[in-house]
């Protein structure tokens, strides 16, 4: 990503209230923060295949020597180097765990499609004030969240990411 779509992002996920630290495998911006955030932590690195995990904890620790891979000339993705889950241990109470990369989402763990709105913070924040407790924020009335949506305090992306999970949670109960 360039700076700016960093930037973005950044902002997007620091409204919702996550905590964000930049970082750069050229530059090296941000380790020392992201060392002190994992600090007496049990924390773990998932992401799509070569987006970097693997480069990123050996420069948090070069005594790691993670295997790092290219990315695919042809796809332009990563090739899943990492191929199983490794406990690291940092310093102290301090481990992380370097797990292998994917292509792909898995949601089977959600049984009831209600339950999506508790993993997107500012849906959960929000839904308590529509008018009906089984509010999926689709197309109920007096729906809070999409209020909040055109409103601009819930990210259309972050909304439209929830819609399409939805979708997938409810196709896959259909079988």
């Amino acid at each position: 990503l360039d700076l700016e779509a960093s930037l973005v992002i950044r902002d997007i996920y620091s409204k919702i209230g996550y905590k964000v630290i930049m970082t750069s495998i050229e530059t090296e911006e941000g380790i020392d923060d992201l060392r002190i955030s994992l600090k007496d932590n049990i924390s773990v690195f998932a992401g799509p295949s070569g987006v970097g995990k693997s480069s990123l904890l050996n420069l948090i620790d070069p005594d790691y020597n993670l295997k790092i891979g290219e990315i695919s000339e042809k796809n332009k993705r990563g090739k899943h180097t990492t191929r199983h889950t490794e406990i690291l241990h940092l310093e102290g109470n301090s481990y992380v765990l370097d797990s292998p990369g994917f292509s792909s989402l898995d949601l089977d763990f959600i049984e009831d499609e209600r339950e999506l709105g508790q993993y997107f913070l500012e849906i959960k924040k929000y839904s308590h004030g529509c008018k009906f407790m089984n509010c999926l924020h689709v197309n109920e009335p007096a729906c809070e969240v999409k209020k909040q949506v055109e409103e601009g305090e819930v990210n259309s992306e972050r909304y439209a990411n929830y819609l399409m999970f939805l979708e997938e949670i409810k196709k896959n109960r259909r079988y």
